[in-house]
C-alpha cells in the first residue's frame, strides 16, 4: 500500500464514529467529540477514586486476599491506557495510533474496574 492510500484510510477513519462499549458490556457508537467528553469523564472519575484509595488499608497480614487491594490493581491495570494518554497529552505529544486504539476497549473497562473500587470503598467504610 502507498503512503497516500494509508493517509486517506487514517483520515476516514478520523471521520468514522467511535466503537465502544458501556461498562456493563453494551455495544455503543459516539462521535469524536462524545468518545472525548467520555475519555475526560472517565478519568476524573478514577482520580477520586485514586485519591480516596490512599486512605485505605489493605485487611491483614495476607493482602494477596484482600479484595480493596485486587480491586485496586485491577483498576491501576484497565486504566494504565487512559493514564498513558494523559501523561502523553500533558507533556505536549501526541499519543500513537496503537494507544488511540487501545482507548476503545480501556476506557470502559478502566471505568468498570473504577466503579468496581468505588463500591468496595464504600463498603469498607460502614
Amino acid at each position: 500500500m502507498r503512503s497516500p492510500e494509508i493517509v486517506c484510510i487514517l483520515i476516514c477513519a478520523a471521520c468514522t464514529p467511535i466503537q465502544t462499549k458501556t461498562p456493563e458490556g453494551e455495544s455503543v457508537s459516539m462521535s469524536e467529540e462524545q468518545f472525548s467528553s467520555y475519555v475526560e469523564h472517565v478519568f476524573r472519575h478514577h482520580n477520586s477514586v485514586v485519591d480516596e484509595s490512599l486512605f485505605i488499608s489493605p485487611g491483614g497480614l495476607d493482602s494477596k486476599n484482600d479484595p480493596l487491594l485486587n480491586a485496586e490493581m485491577k483498576m491501576h491495570h484497565a486504566c494504565q491506557p487512559l493514564n498513558e494518554l494523559v501523561s502523553l497529552t500533558a507533556a505536549g505529544q501526541k499519543p500513537d495510533i496503537w494507544l488511540e486504539m487501545k482507548l476503545a476497549d480501556a476506557v470502559p473497562e478502566c471505568e468498570s474496574a473504577t466503579r468496581n473500587l468505588e463500591k468496595l470503598i464504600s463498603q469498607d467504610k460502614k
